[in-house]
């Protein structure tokens, strides 16, 4: 058995909306595209910033890495999840995304290495963490 994985709503659809996912070769089905463009619609209602950037990002990984404080998948992910917080329109688009990602094992195990690897994976339980850095 694997340790519990944690990722929130507005994680998996943004990660899910940037595409970062097929890089793993994971196909997602029709009504999973058809969530994810209701989300965007949501959220180009609501932030239409940070829709476009997502958006973009999309069309081109690469800003990603470039430009990480405009394009950023965990600044992204932030604004998303600040705005779902507050909005139950985008609070409901990101769980429904999360929810139908849930149905299909192979994306979720393919999403948990894709967080990982940008590090907005939250796995197991960290209770009373103490990092003492020496210099």
């Amino acid at each position: 058995m694997t340790d519990p994985v944690s990722l929130s709503a507005g994680a998996i659809a943004v990660l899910v909306a940037t595409k970062a996912l097929e890089k793993t070769g994971e196909k997602l089905s029709d009504s999973t595209w058809k969530l994810v463009s209701q989300f965007l619609a949501s959220l180009r209602r609501k932030d239409p910033n940070t829709a476009t950037a997502i958006e973009k990002v999309s069309q081109q990984p690469n800003l990603a890495e470039q430009q990480p404080e405009n394009f950023g998948t965990a600044v992204l992910i932030q604004k998303v999840e600040d705005l779902a917080r507050n909005d139950s329109e985008i609070q409901e688009a990101t769980q429904a995304i999360a929810n139908t990602l849930q149905n299909q094992p192979g994306a979720v195990v393919n999403l948990a290495k894709v967080a990982e690897k940008i590090g907005v994976l939250n796995q197991g339980l960290i209770l009373n963490q103490q990092n003492t850095i020496n210099i």
